[in-house]
């Protein structure tokens, strides 16, 4: 059997997955990948910043409203994984140009809403395309940067995502009102994402093809009775992509964790200010600026996940602290009684979303795992945190108006991030594999 670096040819280079350190180029093309998504999310918490200048001027009904958030995230909790398995083999690369280059003019058509219904097109075509590219990180990854900095990429990431949004969050409505147009704010974003397509065209332009760099096993099972470069078998003989969904899963296991981390995050950010100001005496001025604690300690925080994924390496003790965590956060968030105590809650909110990053590539080191099947599993993992972004507030809301208490509701939610903690305790502490 020949390997994969017979078959690119004596004459072509090696992956840059296969180097011992990320280039320049690669760390701008990976942190730009990040930096798109943190540009399209504008678009869902940014309806809540344009939401009195949106619903003045298009007469929007509140159940309109839902519906508008709703699809945001209902569309990748449907398309993500299918989305994952039916883009997978083709260039991440180029997956993501075709993506930006169809998301530009749909950001901008949200600027050109005439009412409800166009508004909701938009929108909803803004996230499909989203869900076409969500899924490509891990192929971009395996390309671009070096195995044992994958954690690093993520971490900062992750910082600059929380920079990007902690900004836009505070700044969002001024720039609104100087612009005098929540349809310039939309128009700037759609800009901004046009100006993303022309700095990845240049940076990926003659990038080597990677086409049989997703075919790598990333993480071959050490194995005294099996050669190790036996474990890549040809692409014809491997199992579907499909297949990955029931051979792995510790996947299903790290998407319970994301969803309850999600439905937890969501539900605090949209019920705690009523909370804080109708049954605790908290302005919703102080509750508006406690809530920089969750993205503020982000900032420094993300850079940690690195050291995380190298330092804690009983993997189920790295998901079970952030599940644990985030379960004490948010309860004690919806329980605090003073500005102090809500603050340190929600600081601890945000700790937990620290050890995402070393969480969303812990499936590299699935046994025998190929990136491609990456890729599928982390469209999973993305399905499970779309639908608790979703949920979260829908069950609390549900729960508060069967109860006629708000505060019930929240807490219940709360108490049913304890699942979270059930599935990391489930995990293992090792999966058998690790990073090329």
């Amino acid at each position: 059997m020949t390997s994969g670096k017979a078959d690119r040819g004596p004459s072509a280079p090696e992956p840059a997955g296969s180097e011992a350190t990320t280039s320049l180029r690669a760390w701008s093309v990976l942190l730009l990948n990040r930096t798109h998504q943190s540009t399209v999310v504008l678009s869902s918490y940014g309806l809540g910043l344009f939401l009195p200048f949106v619903q003045a001027d298009l007469d929007l009904s509140y159940l309109e409203i839902g519906i508008l958030q709703a699809v945001w995230w209902g569309t990748p909790a449907v398309l993500l994984v299918p989305f994952s398995l039916l883009f997978a083999r083709f260039n991440p690369n180029r997956r993501v140009l075709a993506a930006l280059a169809l998301m530009a003019p749909c950001l901008f058509s949200q600027g050109l809403a005439l009412g409800f219904w166009t508004l909701l097109a938009s929108r909803f075509l803004t996230v499909l395309v989203h869900a076409s590219m969500a899924p490509a990180r891990p192929l971009l990854l395996r390309w671009w940067a070096a195995p044992r900095q994958y954690s690093n990429v993520t971490s900062i990431g992750l910082s600059m995502h929380s920079t990007f949004m902690a900004a836009a969050l505070t700044f969002g409505p001024i720039i609104i009102v100087v612009l005098d147009s929540w349809r310039l704010a939309y128009f700037v974003q759609g800009a901004l994402m046009a100006g993303h397509l022309l700095v990845w065209a240049a940076l990926t332009w003659g990038a080597r093809e990677p086409a049989q760099v997703p075919e790598d096993v990333v993480a071959p099972a050490p194995s005294q009775d099996v050669p190790a470069e036996s474990a890549v078998a040809e692409p014809n003989a491997r199992p579907p992509l499909v297949r990955s969904l029931v051979s792995y899963p510790h996947a299903w296991l790290l998407g319970v964790v994301m969803l309850w981390l999600s439905a937890s995050w969501t539900t605090i950010l949209t019920f705690l200010p009523t909370i804080l100001e109708q049954h605790r005496g908290i302005a919703i001025t102080s509750g508006s600026v406690l809530f920089g604690f969750l993205y503020y300690v982000l900032i420094p925080g993300a850079l940690a996940g690195s050291w995380i994924f190298n330092h804690i390496t009983n993997r189920r003790l790295l998901v079970l602290l952030p599940a644990a965590l985030n379960l004490a956060a948010t309860v004690g968030a919806v329980l605090s009684g003073n500005v102090v105590i809500a603050a340190l809650a929600l600081t601890g909110l945000g700790i937990a979303w620290v050890f995402v990053p070393a969480m969303e590539i812990l499936p590299f080191e699935f046994r025998n795992i190929r990136t491609r099947e990456v890729s599928v599993l982390s469209g999973l993992v993305q399905t499970f945190g779309a639908v608790g972004f979703g949920a979260g507030p829908v069950i609390a809301g549900a729960l508060a108006q069967m109860t006629g208490s708000l505060v019930t509701g929240v807490l219940a939610v709360g108490a049913m991030t304890a699942l979270a903690v059930v599935a990391a305790a489930a995990l293992p502490g090792r999966f058998g594999g690790r990073l090329a």
